[in-house]
């Protein structure tokens, strides 16, 4: 076996006829973070001429990772420490400072109550990386912005029709469809210069929960990357076209993903991500597609996760996987990069707080002046 570079069309054509392949570990995702600034690296093993592992592997300030990868068969033990060693070798050639790596394997299935309806073994694979100096992240519940260890899925692969798959939703999201139905209408974007309609409903749900937004051009250069694979969409009201919700959604041979979406909170008693989760289900049933992913939740099964309470209503099965692997090979930079982040987490912090601040005095004003002018 050889450990070798690939060709974006090596590597696309061997990750998309595997069973773990993702759209975390594509072409197009290579294409969008090269744009974004990243060393990205599509690497390999060949047994002879055959492709055996895609990876695609990404590094910036020296940090590399792996998200939902590599693209292997998690069952062939041999073939899984020649690549670590492999990977290893070639870090510490290019002179990383850390390796993170989020392999595409499960832990368990669950229901939306939390419960195991199947159960996989993952100590075998932790042993493999503990022995080659990888730190265990840890079975996290947070939700993971490198790589969620748990997804909200929708199985389609038994249902023949809508009215089968609606019959699956919960009874409050079947009466908010029939209340929000004749109101709302989906409209998918045909030009680039239509994104900011949908990138403003997703910053108003950023602000809303305290999550920083991308940059326009992050949309831009999706929808350059993924191309017809990728749909824009939102929710919009009949009576004035008015966009109520919007996401974003990517279409893999493996699934299609909702990957960013967002409300407009002036309409979001209207409910259009529930609206916009129906349409999604019942566009998978026209295309054939058997398994849509509704995306990362908090792997707490509480009460209180209101983004696993959304998106249970629609019957799904709960995805746990691994979690994530980190080998520190230059300890003293890994540390001084920790400690510049937190510096720069805070800064942004107090950017943010000036910033609401001054849109809330500004608001309070002109408040004040609409109150005199009423009044004069």
């Amino acid at each position: 076996m050889n450990f070798v570079e690939l060709t974006d069309e090596e590597f696309s054509k061997f990750e998309r006829k595997q069973a773990c392949g993702n759209f975390f570990q594509s072409a197009e995702r290579a294409e969008l973070r090269r744009k974004m600034g990243w060393n990205v690296f599509l690497l390999g093993v060949k047994d002879e001429a055959k492709v055996v592992v895609g990876c695609l592997l990404m590094e910036r300030g020296g940090e590399a990772l792996v998200q939902l990868g590599p693209i292997m068969d998690f069952s062939n033990t041999k073939l899984i420490k020649f690549w670590i060693k492999s990977v290893v070798d070639f870090a510490k050639t290019h002179n990383f400072i850390s390796l993170e790596v989020f392999p595409p394997a499960l832990l368990a299935i669950r229901d939306c109550k939390g419960e195991v309806v199947k159960s996989l073994d993952g100590a075998k694979l932790e042993g493999i990386f503990s022995e080659a100096g990888f730190s265990y992240m840890g079975r996290t519940v947070e939700l993971e912005n490198k790589a969620n260890r748990w997804m909200a899925i929708k199985n389609l692969r038994d249902f023949k029709n809508m009215d089968e798959v609606r019959a699956s939703y919960k009874k409050n999201v079947r009466n908010k469809l029939r209340k929000i139905s004749p109101e709302l209408e989906v409209y998918e974007l045909k030009e680039k210069s239509e994104i900011p309609l949908l990138a403003e409903a997703v910053d108003q749900s950023n602000h809303k929960n305290g999550v920083v937004s991308r940059y326009l051009s992050y949309y831009e250069w999706m929808w350059d990357a993924w191309g017809e694979n990728t749909r824009f969409i939102v929710a919009r009201r009949k009576e004035d076209k008015a966009v109520v919700a919007g996401r974003i959604l990517i279409y893999h041979p493996n699934e299609v993903v909702s990957f960013i979406s967002g409300t407009t909170q002036r309409y979001k008693k209207l409910n259009g991500m529930t609206y916009l989760q129906d349409w999604l289900l019942d566009d998978c049933l026209k295309r054939g597609v058997k398994r849509a992913n509704f995306y990362g939740i908090d792997g707490d099964f509480s009460d209180n996760n209101k983004l696993l309470e959304f998106k249970s209503g629609f019957g799904v099965d709960i995805e746990e996987y691994v979690g994530g692997f980190r080998l520190i090979l230059q300890p003293g930079k890994y540390r001084f990069n920790q400690t510049k982040k937190a510096g720069m987490k805070a800064l942004r912090g107090v950017r943010n707080f000036v910033r609401d601040g001054a849109k809330k005095i500004a608001k309070r004003k002109t408040h004040i002046v609409r109150k005199v002018d009423a009044g004069s």
